[in-house]
């Protein structure tokens, strides 16, 4: 796909897009188009559209199709996404990110029944987005899944949604402390990535400068050069 054609694509309306994946058969091209479509996502007809696809054979359009309708919070979208939760971990880990946009509370026990799953990605996800649930009772339940957790990234997830429910400012530099330790000492590079990007979105808040101090710590001692580039976009946008 030519730089032209992607443009093109972009200014095209709702019905012209529906119109153009009505007519493609290429999966890539698809995905795309879906994506695109994700502007329009609250019009009953792309619903329809992107509804349609949550049940396709292919993982990569399921998926797709549900990062589409993330700001759809009709109970269609959501009795879809509830459906889904036990997919193929990539379109599980959409349909999670759908719930806690839409803080669907009535989702807190399928979310935190997550927890006990075998992938790492839908553990994070799962902790991740709890925290979005504005329920504090939830912070006792992801400190006790932390002591149990061996994996970083998840752990990370845990982190993120304490900070996201601690409802007294002055409990979170502890939080935020822990974070730094994780991203200090992982080994795992996804673990790493997902915790510099905690970190940036939550540097919006007073603790900015000790979020750029963890930052720039591991800065300072990363070989990884996409994690390198990453931290410093971090730095660069807080800063």
């Amino acid at each position: 796909m030519t730089p032209e054609n992607i443009k093109n694509i972009k200014k095209m309306n709702a019905k012209e897009l529906q119109k153009k994946l009505k007519n493609t058969t290429d999966e890539g091209m698809q995905i795309f188009l879906l994506t695109e479509l994700g502007k329009f996502s609250k019009g009953p007809t792309v619903q329809e559209t992107l509804l349609r696809y949550t049940e396709s054979p292919s993982v990569a359009l399921r998926s797709t199709a549900f990062d589409a309708l993330i700001k759809n919070g009709n109970k269609e979208v959501i009795s879809a996404a509830i459906k889904h939760l036990n997919d193929e971990y990539k379109v599980v880990i959409r349909c999670i990110e759908l719930l806690g946009f839409h803080r669907v509370v009535n989702t807190i026990p399928l979310l935190k029944s997550l927890m006990d799953s075998p992938n790492k990605w839908i553990r994070f996800y799962a902790a991740d987005n709890l925290g979005d649930m504005n329920d504090d009772s939830l912070i006792s339940f992801l400190s006790t899944q932390l002591e149990g957790e061996i994996e970083d990234i998840v752990r990370s997830g845990c982190y993120s949604g304490i900070i996201k429910l601690v409802e007294y400012e002055e409990d979170i530099p502890f939080w935020i402390g822990k974070m730094g330790e994780l991203l200090m000492n992982t080994k795992d590079p996804d673990a790493a990535y997902v915790t510099i990007n905690s970190l940036t979105d939550f540097a919006d808040t007073p603790f900015s400068k000790q979020i750029v101090t963890i930052l720039q710590s591991r800065l300072d001692i990363e070989e990884d050069k996409k994690l390198s580039r990453l931290l410093e976009w971090s730095l660069a946008c807080i800063e």
